[in-house]
């Protein structure tokens, strides 16, 4: 593994924490009575993933740079296993810190 493997790992593994953390709270709201809240907020963010999906789209072509793309692509090796593993990793753990009650003191060190 690389330096930039390395560090894109470390990267996925604290997405990944914060991400557990989040959907352990999400589940929390499912199953208490802010349960519609639980199902707003997935709607919410999907709504504006697909607006940024579309503006991005838009923006593409309307202020397109003409700059080809590369005719033969470069050969890229296959990605370490830890860099493959460390987001999944990084789910579990924060799924379990945020059941342990330290998913406060996570997001407080941020």
């Amino acid at each position: 593994m690389q330096v930039g493997d390395w560090a894109n790992a470390a990267i996925n593994l604290v997405i990944g924490v914060l991400l557990g953390s989040a959907a352990d709270g999400l589940v929390q709201l499912a199953t208490t009575a802010f349960w519609p809240l639980a199902v707003v907020i997935p709607l919410l963010f999907a709504g504006v993933f697909l607006f940024s999906w579309v503006l991005d789209m838009l923006t593409d072509r309307l202020f397109t740079i003409g700059v080809r793309p590369a005719r033969t692509p470069k050969e890229e090796g296959r990605t370490p296993l830890l860099r493959l593993l460390s987001l999944p990793v990084g789910l579990v753990l924060g799924v379990a810190l945020a059941r342990l009650g330290l998913d406060e003191t996570i997001l407080g060190a941020i």
